[in-house]
């Protein structure tokens, strides 16, 4: 059994490409932030484009990413400890 989890982390830049499901042509090549990124809605991504104040949802295959979220050095290091058994 496969757990779904949000591949694009809230905060990450992203640009708005062409894709197979129809989206609004004007968003084409804008930018904007993920604000809304949930295992229970995966197939979807909350963006706030740059210059608007609403929120949009795209499919992860709309979006192409920019400039990624920093991991603060705490979290790096953490990711580098072995887990408990």
């Amino acid at each position: 059994m496969a757990v779904p989890t949000a591949v694009i982390p809230e905060g990450t830049r992203v640009r708005i490409r062409q894709a197979l499901l129809p989206i609004d042509p004007a968003a084409v090549g804008h930018m904007g932030v993920v604000v809304d990124a949930s295992e229970y809605h995966a197939h979807s991504y909350g963006v706030v484009l740059d210059g608007e104040q609403e929120l949009r949802f795209f499919a992860p295959t709309e979006l192409e990413i920019v400039q990624e979220l920093v991991l603060p050095p705490e979290r790096e290091a953490a990711k580098q400890r072995r887990a408990l058994p």
